[in-house]
């Protein structure tokens, strides 16, 4: 039994392609034709309580089943939630340029600076990126053809390792050093001094590849298949782009700052 009601019928039909002999799914609000509203008024006039939906601040689906708006003010109420929030998001689209939290939208990309309501989320998020520990992580991203059809591509792979953590313009500055002797495109994130070292940049055919260092929060766990190395080394002709371990290029630098 699921409980999409009658404004969600969209989920329920992706609901049901998971149906099998043993589970079939039933939408009770959706044949009694109850949508939102009316589960609302139901509940208030039972109990006298107007029910809030329930809410997990960091999930990319909210606005799905609910206005932008309507989140964003949940977010402004708890001004630290949504700071860590944001803190979540910046650190994935360091990693991924791509990762926004709503597909072509960012999270922050809602919260105008102009407006004085949105005041206290950004400087919680600035209170975040300030106060966290930072890292520099080694990226390497590789989508080889399909192993059905070599014309289609196939699955994303990754690897994410982290080298060393520091403080955010100390970690910028040795990246600006790796970044010129071994001749990466330098990209600098102005508003919080996130830099990124291009070394490979994924172009149009296929296998897609990129390779960079980046500055970003440290949060994130390293992350590798067990066969990434040899696929990447495959498709790629090294085990890497870059002229020496990542790790040894910072430690050097580092001793000779």
């Amino acid at each position: 039994m699921i409980g999409f009601n009658a404004d969600e019928i969209g989920r329920s039909e992706r609901d049901r392609l998971s149906n099998t002999a043993l589970r079939t799914g039933v939408y009770p609000l959706i044949e009694w034709g109850w949508g939102r509203q009316k589960c609302e008024d139901f509940l208030l006039d039972r109990l006298g309580v107007r029910w809030k939906k329930s809410y997990c601040s960091f999930c990319c689906y909210p606005v799905s089943v609910g206005a932008m708006s309507a989140h964003l003010d949940r977010m402004r109420a708890f001004p630290e939630i949504a700071g860590r929030v944001l803190r979540l998001e910046y650190t994935a689209m360091r990693l991924n340029p791509n990762a926004r939290l709503f597909g072509r939208r960012s999270l922050l990309g809602q919260f105008d600076p102009v407006h004085s309501e949105n005041g206290p989320v950004l400087e919680a998020f600035d209170q975040e990126l300030a106060s966290c520990p930072w890292a520099v992580y080694h990226l390497r991203r590789l989508r080889p053809p399909s192993s059905k059809d070599p014309a289609a591509p196939g699955e994303w792979l990754r690897s994410v390792r982290r080298l060393r953590t520091g403080q955010p313009a100390d970690l910028a500055r040795t990246l600006k050093r790796v970044g010129g002797r071994i001749g990466a495109r330098l990209e600098r994130e102005e508003q919080f001094g996130s830099v990124r070292a291009w070394k490979l940049e994924r172009g149009q055919d296929l296998p897609v590849t990129e390779e960079f260092l980046v500055s970003a929060p440290a949060f994130v766990a390293d992350k590798e298949k067990a066969d990434f190395t040899e696929k990447w080394e495959r498709y790629t002709g090294t085990e890497s782009a870059l002229p020496d371990r990542p790790e040894v290029m910072l430690l050097r630098l580092t001793d000779h700052a």
